[in-house]
C-alpha cells in the first residue's frame, strides 16, 4: 500500500533561489521565524508530515517514524536565491558542493562574531549565582571550550558540511538549575569555594556527559520519534520561560546581583537602562530589516558606541569598572589551567543524586530541541535527514564536551542555514570559527575585564524579547486556541514550581484536554491538508 501524502503549498511565483543574507532568526535560539507572511501558493505534492508533535497518531504505525513537527511545517517553503558573494544554487542541491577556502574563512569569521558574545552571555547564565561571580573569568572560559568541542565533533563528524553547532539555549535552565541547587548543598555542608567549584563544575560536566550517552542510545535504537511526542505547547511554554530567564539573567549582569527584585531595579536602572534599550533596537532592527548582517553589525555598534562615550565623558576603562559599567574580575590564568576548578577529589559526590530529576527532565527537552533544530534544516535543505542519526552525533558531541569540562549543546540552525545559503559547502568555515574560539582562549589577557555589563545585557535582553514575542504572542496565531491556553499556563507553572514539574504538569494538562475531545488541532495546519487518495 502506498504511503499517504499529503499537499503542501509553495509559491509558484517566487525565484528559485532566496538570499544568504535574508534570514531573520536571532543566534543560537531553539526559535522559528516565518520570512514572510503566508501569501497565496501553488499545490506541490510532498511527503506525509505531522500536524501535531503531541499526538501518538504522529507515529506512522508500519514505518514507527514521527514526521517533521507541526512548528516546522508552519514555516514556508523558500528556495535559494543570488548571495552577494556566490552564484546561485538550483534548490536542493547537493550539500557537499566544494566552496572557495577564502569565502570558508569569510563565514566562520562572520559566525564566531555572532557566536562568541552569546556563548560568553550563555557562560554568565550557567553561572548566574552569586557564589560564581569572582571566578566567572574561568568559568565562562570553560563554555567558550565547551562551543570549540561543539564545532569541532559537528564539523567532523556531521553529514552536513554547513554545521555550525555550540552550547545552546535549550539545556541552560537546567545546567543553571543545577549550579544553584549545588551550591545550596555546598553552604549546607559548609564547604569552601574550592570545593564548590570542584563540585559544581565536575557535577555539570557529569550531567552534559550523560546527557549525551543517552542521545546516542536514543540515536541507536531509534527512539528519536517517541522523543518528539513532547507536545508543541509545552515546548513553547518552556521556551519562553527560557526568554524570561535570560532577560531576568540580563538585568541581574547589569545589576551586579543575581537576586533580581523591583528594588534592585529601581536602584539599579541606570546601569539596566541600556541594556534593556540595545536589546530592543537589535531586536527591532533584526525583524525589520531581516538581514543577516544586522545583528553582527550592531554588536559592534554597541561595543564601539560604549567606548566613544567613555572617550567623550574622559573616563578610564579603570574608572568605568570601579563606577560598575564593566564587572570587576580577576587577571585569568594560562589558558591550559583553565580546567584547575575540576578537582575531583574536593567534589562532594553525595550531592549529586538530588539532580537525578533536572538531568531526566534536561534530556528529554534538549532530544526535542535537537529534533527540531535538524527539522528546520532539513527543510531548509530539502533534503530527508536521519534523525537518528544525527541525535547519535549530537549526542557524541556532548559526551566529549562534557569529559572535558563543558556543557550541552546541538545544530545551530539559524547559523547553519546562513551557512547553507551562502553557498557553504566545506568543513573549513566550521574550523575556522572553532579557531577564532581558540584565540578568545589563548588571548594572554582578560577580554572579559573591557566589555560592559550591558553588553551582555543587550544580547539577553534581545534573546529574551525574541522568544517571550514568539511563544506567548506570535504563537497565538500558529496555535489553536487551547493549545495556546496549554502554552501559556505551562509557562505559568514552569515560573511557580520550576522547569521539571511545570514540564510534568504541562504533559499531564495536555493529555487531560486530549482526554476530555478538546480539540488541540492547529486550524491552519488543517487548510494546508487535503484527503489522501
Amino acid at each position: 500500500m502506498a504511503p499517504e501524502e499529503h499537499v503542501e503549498e509553495v509559491d509558484e511565483n517566487e525565484d528559485d533561489d532566496v538570499s544568504a543574507w535574508d534570514v531573520a532568526t536571532s543566534p543560537m535560539l531553539t526559535c522559528f521565524h516565518s520570512p514572510s507572511p503566508a501569501r497565496n501558493h501553488a499545490i506541490k505534492t510532498v511527503r506525509q508530515r505531522s500536524l501535531s508533535v503531541g499526538d501518538a497518531s504522529d507515529v506512522d504505525p508500519e514505518r514507527m517514524e514521527l514526521q517533521i513537527p507541526d512548528l516546522i511545517e508552519n514555516l514556508p517553503q523558500r528556495p535559494q536565491e543570488t548571495t552577494p558573494l556566490v552564484g546561485r544554487r538550483r534548490s536542493g542541491s547537493s550539500p557537499h558542493e566544494t566552496t572557495s577556502f577564502s569565502l570558508c574563512v569569510l563565514y566562520g569569521v562572520i559566525n564566531a562574531t555572532i557566536v562568541l558574545p552569546v556563548l560568553m552571555s550563555f557562560g554568565s547564565i550557567i553561572y548566574r549565582d552569586e557564589a560564581f561571580r569572582p571566578y566567572l573569568n574561568v568559568l565562562i572560559k570553560l563554555t567558550v571550550v565547551s562551543g570549540v568541542v561543539h564545532q569541532i565533533c559537528f564539523s567532523a563528524l556531521s553529514t552536513l558540511p554547513f554545521a555550525v553547532g555550540q552550547v545552546q539555549d535549550a539545556g541552560l535552565i537546567f545546567l543553571s538549575s543545577m549550579a544553584g541547587m549545588l551550591v545550596q548543598s555546598c553552604r549546607q555542608r559548609g564547604a569552601d569555594d574550592e570545593t564548590l567549584l570542584a563540585t559544581t563544575t565536575v557535577g555539570l560536566s557529569l550531567a552534559t556527559a550523560l546527557l549525551g550517552l543517552a542521545l546516542v542510545v536514543i540515536g541507536k535504537v531509534k527512539l528519536a520519534q517517541w522523543v518528539q511526542l513532547l507536545p508543541t505547547c509545552v515546548v513553547g511554554g518552556y521556551l519562553a520561560y527560557i526568554g524570561y530567564f535570560c532577560g531576568m539573567s540580563g538585568v541581574g549582569i547589569m545589576a551586579g546581583t543575581s537576586q533580581v527584585t523591583w528594588e534592585v531595579f529601581s536602584q539599579e536602572f541606570i546601569y539596566i537602562a541600556p541594556g534593556m534599550l540595545g536589546g530592543l533596537f537589535i531586536y527591532i532592527l533584526v525583524r525589520t530589516l531581516r538581514h543577516m548582517a544586522v545583528l553582527p553589525t550592531c554588536i559592534i555598534f554597541l561595543f564601539c558606541l560604549f567606548y566613544l562615550v567613555l572617550w567623550l565623558s574622559g573616563l578610564s576603562v579603570e574608572q568605568a569598572t570601579d563606577e560598575g559599567w564593566i564587572a570587576k574580575t580577576e587577571p585569568p590564568p594560562v589558558w591550559y589551567h583553565s580546567w584547575d576548578y575540576l578537582k575531583l577529589d574536593k567534589v562532594l559526590w553525595s550531592t549529586f543524586p538530588q539532580l537525578i530529576l533536572t538531568e531526566i527532565g534536561m534530556i528529554f527537552v534538549v532530544a526535542l530541541s535537537s529534533s527540531l533544530d535538524i527539522a528546520a534544516i532539513e527543510l531548509e535543505l530539502k533534503q530527508p535527514l536521519d534523525y537518528n542519526s544525527e541525535l547519535t552525533m549530537i549526542g557524541f558531541s556532548n559526551f566529549i564536551s562534557g569529559m572535558t569540562g563543558g556543557y550541552t549543546g546541538s545544530y545551530i540552525f539559524s547559523q547553519s542555514i546562513f551557512s547553507l545559503r551562502a553557498g557553504i559547502r566545506s568543513r573549513v568555515a566550521g574550523f575556522v570559527l572553532a579557531g577564532c574560539e581558540i584565540l578568545f582562549l589563548v588571548a594572554p589577557f582578560s577580554i572579559l575585564a573591557y566589555v560592559p555589563n550591558f553588553f551582555f545585557g543587550s544580547l539577553l535582553s534581545l534573546i529574551c524579547v525574541d522568544l517571550v514575542f514568539e511563544w506567548l504572542i506570535d504563537s497565538r496565531k500558529k496555535m489553536g486556541h487551547a493549545e495556546y491556553i496549554l502554552c501559556l499556563a505551562t509557562f505559568v507553572l514552569i515560573l511557580i514550581v520550576g522547569v521539571e514539574y511545570g514540564i510534568v504538569l504541562g504533559v499531564v494538562l495536555y493529555v487531560i484536554c486530549k482526554n476530555m475531545g478538546v480539540n488541540l488541532t492547529n486550524a491552519s495546519n488543517e487548510g494546508n491538508q487535503t484527503q489522501p487518495s
